[in-house]
């Protein structure tokens, strides 16, 4: 080997080891804080926290699932069905503000906007490529972003359910606390990954479960969820929430990342009813029951909030679960058909007028 040859080979292996500083870099950044000082002792006031962590109403446990064999067969047999064969169709014409009314503007998986009596509300805003720690590997998006951020003009909030990575995605806060001079409401201890990310405290609101706060005089309050949380190795650190709007001009609930329990019937007795509810009903698999709705769920507990219009959402952007990336939809408007609940499901991207919304157009069926 000649001297030449060892220079360039030397030279290639620092490149490497170059990038894979930065990427792991980026990693660490992306997993986010810790909860510490005056934050972890309002974390430990909560009725929902107890021995180092949160837990959920029901269920007995908060986390993950441990033995996901069979969830791994599952995509092994599932690979030829879980991405559309074609390009999955996206709306990104600009459009004007809503200054009156309530509407919902769906961009894939949970990130949508609310528009309620003239305030913007961004719920679970995710524009990255991937949901993931990193930018080179895990779940890639699906189809194209609509809208990108600098595109949606002012914006009076931005709701996060919760901590993991398809629902809090530090590039996107980042640029929309530069970006913007919304205020970010969070469930309990997710305020620390806004602090690593350089989000200003006074920005920052942070809600236990029946906590809220006015947004322009409409209030958003955070309301009980089962879920878990959790980036990096540890779970359960931050709390986890579904959010209640509420404006002259209607009421919106935002399930975000939950499984089925037993109190929709009291939320909706507490804080609907709705016209229009935000529901998660892909990403589900038979291990996971606890922490995420399958459509029949999704359909039952709209019926138990008197949800209103239903909205699905946490589907088609990412592939995180087994089954066919068409079928949450597929299956939840055979539910809706049999118990008479009203859907809408718009293209990414489509604004719907709550009060007005459109008729079904099957344009999964493209893609």
């Amino acid at each position: 080997m000649t001297k030449l040859n060892r220079l360039a080979i030397a030279a290639g292996a620092a490149s490497a080891l170059g990038a894979l500083a930065v990427a792991g870099k980026d990693v660490n950044a992306s997993i986010g804080g810790r909860p510490d000082g005056d934050r972890l002792e309002r974390v430990r006031r909560s009725p929902r926290y107890r021995a180092g962590a949160f837990h959920n109403t029901h269920r007995g446990t908060s986390s993950m699932p441990t033995n996901q064999r069979d969830v791994l067969r599952r995509f092994r047999d599932s690979a030829d069905t879980r991405k559309p064969k074609q390009p999955i169709p996206v709306v990104s014409a600009a459009r004007p503000p809503a200054t009156t009314g309530l509407h919902v503007t769906w961009f894939g998986h949970a990130s949508a906007l609310v528009e309620l009596d003239g305030v913007r509300l961004l719920l679970d805003p995710v524009w990255g490529d991937r949901c993931s720690p990193s930018r080179h590997v895990g779940p890639k998006r699906l189809h194209a972003v609509a809208v990108p951020l600098s595109g949606l003009g002012h914006l009076d909030a931005v709701v996060i359910s919760h901590d993991h990575y398809d629902h809090l995605d530090m590039d996107t806060v980042k640029a929309l606390a530069d970006q913007t001079e919304a205020v970010f409401l969070v469930p309990l201890g997710v305020g620390a990954h806004l602090d690593a990310w350089g989000v200003p405290a006074d920005r920052v609101r942070e809600c236990d479960w029946e906590d809220g706060h006015d947004v322009g005089g409409v209030r958003v309050m955070a309301v009980e969820a089962q879920h878990f949380s959790g980036r990096g190795l540890r779970r359960d650190g931050t709390l986890w929430a579904s959010w209640v709007l509420s404006g002259p001009s209607g009421r919106v609930f935002f399930s975000g990342d939950t499984g089925y329990f037993p109190e929709y019937g009291r939320i909706g007795a507490d804080h609907g009813p709705f016209d229009v509810s935000l529901m998660a009903v892909g990403a589900y698999d038979p291990a996971w029951r606890d922490i995420h709705l399958d459509p029949e769920e999704a359909v039952t507990a709209t019926l138990e909030l008197r949800g209103g219009l239903l909205m699905p959402i946490h589907w088609c952007t990412f592939v995180l679960a087994p089954h066919p990336w068409a079928e949450p939809v597929e299956r939840l408007l055979v539910a809706a058909a049999t118990h008479g609940v009203p859907v809408a499901v718009p293209r990414v991207g489509e604004r719907v007028d709550v009060s007005q919304p459109p008729g079904l157009d099957a344009w999964w069926e493209l893609a």
